[in-house]
């Protein structure tokens, strides 16, 4: 999502906030959800964000409308602008790759629905993938979980898969080695952005300098092993602060 928020937006001032203390999400409870994310939410809302993109599945699936209706400021999740795209897609066999809550939700199938999506919508649960790749884990128990997360999907023979948690793009190379090249992924972060621009552009709140934003992150966890992780998958160092969730709950 930040590579992304860099190519289309990279004037805007971003904040960041990576709750890895909480994680992973999604194997949380409803209730957790709600509680962790408005928690979330109102510390954003304290540093007076002009617009949320909630650059997570899970959340995005289970506590989005809540959220909507709870706080004033634009928040965007990461299902509808995908399946805004998808609604005339020629596409019969559909694979979705989540976490257990999205899934379990069935909001990514419910949307597709709900647009005139005619195809088959084959959705994955991957336990521990997202863990697997915020910690890093070697390349042989990355590639042994990936086999067993996309068996279902090469049964089905689909042919696009929809990468429904933001760390899995960071894989896509793995992936598309797994399907042997004969699957589409699609990076929802392309589409949330792109909507994200437009809403930024249709409330005139879309910055127009040609300085480039700055970049912080908020880490209620470890803030050493997130700053040595996310350099490795971003290529960059980011700016990085302590904050604790705990008087928002």
């Amino acid at each position: 999502m930040l590579r992304e928020l860099k190519r289309q937006l990279p004037s805007e001032n971003l904040i960041y906030f990576a709750d890895t203390l909480h994680m992973p999400y999604g194997s949380r409870t409803k209730e957790e959800l709600h509680e962790l994310v408005f928690a979330i939410l109102n510390f954003l809302q304290e540093q007076g964000v002009k617009l949320v993109i909630m650059a997570c599945n899970t959340s995005s699936a289970v506590v989005l409308p809540a959220a909507r209706e709870a706080f004033s400021m634009p928040i965007l999740g990461m299902i509808e602008p995908l399946v805004r795209q998808l609604a005339v897609s020629p596409v019969k066999r559909l694979g979705v790759m989540a976490t257990e809550a999205t899934v379990r939700s069935g909001t990514y199938n419910r949307e597709l629905r709900r647009v005139g999506f005619q195809g088959e919508v084959y959705s994955q649960p991957c336990p521990e993938l997202a863990a697997l790749i915020e910690t890093g884990a070697d390349e042989r128990r990355l590639a042994g979980a990936l086999q067993v997360y996309t068996s279902p999907l090469r049964q089905a023979q689909v042919e696009q898969v929809v990468l429904g948690c933001t760390h899995y793009p960071f894989v896509s190379e793995e992936l598309i080695t797994v399907f042997g090249g004969k699957v589409e992924l699609i990076d929802p972060a392309t589409y949330v952005v792109a909507e994200a621009k437009g809403v930024l552009e249709q409330e005139k709140m879309l910055c127009q300098s040609d300085t480039p934003g700055s970049r912080r992150a908020y880490v209620s966890g470890n803030l050493s092993a997130f700053q040595q992780r996310a350099s490795q998958l971003l290529g960059e160092t980011i700016v990085t602060q302590p904050v604790s969730l705990d008087q928002k709950l």
